[in-house]
């Protein structure tokens, strides 16, 4: 299942990024520690974040806080159910 082991909000606090796939699924956390925020990015492909940033299908922002983690959460599971229908 995705986000299972998804650091918690200190992770981002210090300011690392975060990445899983489930095959061709992608998404990358990327904090920003000045603006308090986590950006989602996802994309579809064999490759890497670097190597598909034009291929992103799906761009949102949450607020580092655990609610805006939680909402993140939901956010990616379901952009995950919904590529695999």
């Amino acid at each position: 299942m995705m986000c299972k082991s998804l650091p918690d909000i200190s992770w981002f606090e210090n300011d690392n990024p975060y990445t899983e796939c489930n095959y061709l699924f992608h998404y990358i956390i990327i904090p920003n520690v000045k603006e308090e925020t986590m950006t989602v990015k996802i994309w579809h492909g064999e490759f890497c974040y670097e190597k598909s940033i034009d291929q992103i299908v799906d761009e949102r922002t949450f607020p580092m806080t655990k609610s805006g983690r939680d909402e993140m959460i939901d956010y990616i599971r379901k952009s995950d159910f919904s590529y695999r229908q």
